[in-house]
């Protein structure tokens, strides 16, 4: 009797550690699925902050400048147009180079409220004018930006759209907590008029010590409000084998797959919920 009582112990033991081993590791992947998730939508929070930032300064200056003094000037001059209201900023200019100091300012787009101090020097080249921006510990909303990154401002055949093309590097905390640096570029293309602007971009993602490829294409928003239907976030591991899709259908709420086959939905910092 009592060589049949412990085997059956021992194996009901051993099924039970097995079923809540099997139970904590599912839960496990799926958070840590969710979190690649939140780190892509930090890392693209990061960075349309830092278009606005850098858009910011450059939307009353001419893209076709040939004198970055001049248009040093007439970005400090006209700081209150662009960062709003016209008291939270104040724009003192030396030369080629202009500080800005933000307090609770909203900058193009009604991306987030920005507390803190910008410098950009601006210069100018055969492709167009460029603004080096550089921020530490500027805070926008939810998020902290450390970045230097350069800006190439220029004028569509059209005559309407602009275009900036950012070559970013440097670190942010997105809304969601999760510190991140990145290195890649992306581009900005709007309508002053229409106050939309389109994203379009491909960085590396390094978080701790995790590396992923992030692209962001066919994303669009308008002043205010959340990202249109129709853009994607792709965030990838190729050698782990890690594919994460984030597509977004106009709502506060974006959808989320990967290629291991799970799904979600992920809640977004714009609209009613910025």
């Amino acid at each position: 009797m009592t060589h049949s009582v412990l085997p059956f112990r021992a194996t009901r033991v051993s099924i039970v550690s097995l079923l809540l081993a099997a139970a904590a590791c599912g839960p496990a992947e799926s958070e840590d699925e969710r979190v690649d998730v939140e780190q892509a939508l930090d890392a693209f929070d990061v960075s349309q902050n830092e278009a606005a930032l850098v858009v910011g300064a450059i939307a009353r200056v001419d893209p076709k400048s040939k004198n970055p003094e001049l248009a040093a000037a007439k970005a400090a001059a006209t700081a209150g147009l662009v960062f709003r209201p016209v008291d939270c900023v104040t724009a003192t200019r030396k030369d080629n180079t202009v500080k800005y100091l933000l307090s609770g300012c909203v900058g193009p787009f009604k991306t987030a409220k920005l507390d803190g101090t910008l410098d950009v020097v601006y210069s100018v080249s055969g492709n167009g004018l460029h603004a080096l921006a550089s921020v530490r510990d500027l805070h926008a909303s939810r998020a902290i930006l450390d970045i230097d990154s350069e800006g190439f401002y220029s004028l569509d055949p059209d005559g309407e759209t602009r275009r900036l093309v950012v070559e970013a590097s440097g670190e942010g905390q997105g809304p969601r907590g999760h510190r991140i640096e990145r290195a890649g570029s992306y581009t900005v293309t709007w309508n002053a008029t229409e106050k939309c602007v389109t994203f379009e971009g491909d960085w590396e993602t390094i978080v701790s010590t995790r590396s992923f490829h992030t692209t962001v294409s066919g994303l669009s928003r308008c002043a205010g409000e959340c990202p249109a239907a129709g853009g994607e976030i792709v965030h990838e591991k190729e050698e782990l084998g890690v594919r994460i899709r984030v597509t977004f259908d106009g709502s506060a709420q974006a959808s989320w797959s990967s290629s291991r086959g799970r799904s979600g939905k992920i809640q977004l910092f714009c609209g009613a919920g910025a």
